[in-house]
């Protein structure tokens, strides 16, 4: 008996601890700050520059239709992922599976309009209007290029959380990642609705 008491506390011990919830949103929150200085700072600094420019926006393009295309899908993929959130934590796992599927397609379609409203942005204009030979075109590849590294961040945590959402692995009082996915959306959403109103201005 002593042996299996022994191999028993062995096996206890091997298994990992749970990751502290605390600790988790904490560096989720401190991961998004940093994201969001960044791209603050990178906005001021083409404030800057287009208050220098005499010639700034000559020949510049209109903001495609598919921008207020983008601007619902991200708006659904909130109010989805919140959805989902509301379902786990109330262990009605068929409706929150549905919300995370949701959210996952509609990541991608939001992904696929905004590179249609940067290629857009970047082809219009005097035909001149590109990041190679428009300081203005250049701002507008650099704020496309950040935005973009923040979407797929974004897409790359959804596919993980699906994923282990469609093979059981959350529940109501295992949801954790699931909160911390849905926080990235509502930041990215947030992020999209300040870039969409600085396009509108800077354009």
């Amino acid at each position: 008996m002593p042996g299996a008491v022994e191999h028993q506390e062995k096996f206890v011990g091997e298994i990992p601890s749970p990751p502290n919830p605390a600790v988790l949103q904490m560096g989720m929150w401190l991961f998004l700050a940093s994201l969001g200085i960044f791209f603050v700072a990178s906005v001021i600094g083409i404030v800057l520059v287009r208050n220098s420019s005499p010639n700034w926006g000559q020949g510049s393009p209109s903001l495609p239709d598919t921008a207020w295309i983008s601007t619902g899908i991200i708006l659904l993929l909130s109010v989805f992922s919140q959805l989902g959130v509301h379902f786990i934590g109330k262990d009605a796992l068929r409706r929150f599976k549905a919300c995370m599927l949701t959210v996952f397609f509609l990541g991608f379609a939001f992904l696929y309009f905004q590179e249609n409203v940067w290629q857009q942005l970047l082809a219009s204009g005097n035909g001149q209007f590109n990041a190679s030979s428009s300081l203005l075109g250049w701002c507008i590849y650099s704020l496309g290029l950040i935005h973009a590294l923040h979407l797929a961040g974004g897409l790359i945590f959804q596919s993980l959380v699906t994923v282990r959402s469609l093979s059981g692995g959350y529940w109501s009082l295992h949801h954790d990642l699931v909160k911390q996915v849905n926080l990235y959306w509502h930041f990215l959403g947030v992020v999209w609705f300040g870039l969409f109103a600085f396009l509108l201005w800077l354009v």
